[in-house]
């Protein structure tokens, strides 16, 4: 179902999917009124029944909203680049750019678990969020690869103390924390989104925008009662639309292991080892290996 300009849903069924949020929205808006409405008349018994169930219905209520804003954000930023008076040039707005620019969030990274390390598939908003997270790669630390996840803010001076290498690292391209949240249900995570920050101590305002944005992400484009699965194996849903699925990664892991004689797990850390010492990227590495024929030694 691709729509010609990057998503993988037309718009049609991008502004069916807001319609949809939207009155969730509402519908839990109105029970939440119905609530706060008997709060004044209830006894004192059932006044903290009223309470709870208002709490529950706007908190679904902010959720589908997040969810609906979000969506409405990349409908309108792939409508403005459809819409400019000369023919689009280059790539249209990417899913999760949308996302950030809308959720004010900035540098934002995605990052869906696969059955081993090296499969993992990856979004970005922006380039900052790719070679950040490419440290994770190399050095094999950071916040996208903890387990367990500890989510919330990660303030600058715990960065470097809970990954010593990555924390450094960060810093020098102006990561100064980090606010991470869980992709998926509690009982079975499907991954994590994560935010770099510039600032040393993001306030919990941050820390609930990242929450919001992952909830919406996972009853949307992870939520296995509504998605349904394209030609290529992934989600019907523009955030798959720019996935990094590593396929190059993959086949450069492949090289070293027949050039070397070694497992897949070996291999991976002999590219992450020889990026780390090149000063560039698994992905880069992993390129030359391929395209220009490579040779680790």
């Amino acid at each position: 179902m691709w729509d010609g300009t990057g998503g993988r849903y037309d718009p049609s069924a991008l502004r069916g999917l807001i319609e949809t949020e939207r009155g969730r929205a509402d519908r839990a808006a109105t029970v939440a009124l119905r609530h706060e409405s008997l709060l004044g008349t209830a006894s004192e018994a059932m006044r903290s029944f009223h309470l709870r169930m208002a709490e529950l219905h706007r908190a679904t209520e902010r959720k589908h909203r997040a969810a609906a804003d979000l969506h409405a954000g990349y409908l309108d930023a792939v409508g403005c680049w459809a819409d400019r008076a000369e023919e689009p040039a280059g790539v249209p707005p990417a899913f999760m750019a949308a996302v950030a620019e809308s959720s004010g969030l900035r540098s934002l990274v995605v990052t869906l678990f696969g059955t081993t390390e090296s499969d993992a598939a990856v979004v970005v908003s922006d380039p900052l969020a790719a070679r950040v997270h490419d440290l994770e790669d190399v050095l094999g630390e950071g916040p996208s690869r903890g387990r367990p996840l500890i989510p919330g803010v990660c303030e600058e001076y715990e960065l470097v103390r809970r990954w010593p290498q990555f924390g450094s690292a960060a810093r020098e391209f102006g990561v100064r924390a980090v606010v991470s949240a869980p992709l998926g249900l509690a009982t079975a995570m499907l991954g994590t989104l994560t935010a770099y920050r510039t600032e040393p101590e993001p306030d919990a305002e941050v820390a609930r925008s990242v929450g919001a944005v992952a909830e919406a992400l996972t009853d949307t484009a992870l939520n296995p009662a509504v998605r349904l699965d394209g030609a290529d194996g992934l989600p019907v849903h523009p955030l798959f639309g720019d996935v990094d699925l590593r396929a190059v990664v993959h086949r450069a892991v492949g090289v070293v292991m027949a050039t070397h004689e070694c497992s897949s797990s070996d291999a991976l850390a002999l590219l992450r080892g020889h990026a780390f010492a090149r000063d560039e990227s698994v992905t880069e590495l992993a390129l030359a290996i391929v395209t220009r024929g490579y040779r680790l030694t």
